[in-house]
């Protein structure tokens, strides 16, 4: 099983973490422009991609269905209709775009519930975002062994 978790940043200056799963264990690094994110997928050829960032803006409204039913779940996402996640929302869309296209499967996923499912906590001197794509990868995990939810859309681990 492959697996690679992103966490996004909305712009490619900023960092952007990434986490190669697979049965030997995981590796993080941080990358920053989509041509390297690309390549290192291309390099890689996961099984599926599990991205943190949403794939998409509600038409009306301020919330998304399935940010609405994490909301209910106590969980505290950002709208999509912010600026600065507008832009977030674009580069992801723009990323998902590309990889379907060239056949990856790639799932939305919200690593703040995902993490508080799967019972972790970030150890002290970790980067955050390296941490977070971690926990994304590890959401397209149960995704991958048919442990999960689907919430309209967002993809949370389903463990017992």
């Amino acid at each position: 099983m492959k697996v690679v978790g992103i966490d996004l940043a909305g712009k490619p200056e900023n960092e952007t973490g990434f986490c190669y799963l697979s049965d030997n264990g995981a590796q993080t690094i941080i990358l920053h422009t989509d041509m390297e994110i690309l390549r290192e997928i291309e390099s890689l050829k996961p099984d599926i991609v599990a991205i943190d960032a949403p794939f998409w803006v509600p038409k009306v409204g301020m919330w998304r269905p399935c940010e609405e039913k994490l909301i209910k779940r106590g969980f505290q996402p950002i709208s999509t209709v912010f600026p600065s996640m507008k832009m977030l929302v674009m580069r992801a869309a723009h990323l998902v775009r590309v990889l379907e296209s060239r056949g990856y499967k790639t799932i939305e996923v919200f690593t703040k519930a995902s993490e508080k499912i799967l019972g972790l906590k970030k150890e002290y001197r970790k980067n955050q975002n390296e941490y977070d794509a971690l926990v994304a990868a590890l959401t397209g995990k149960a995704y991958l062994e048919g442990k999960y939810e689907n919430l309209d859309g967002i993809i949370l681990p389903k463990y017992s």
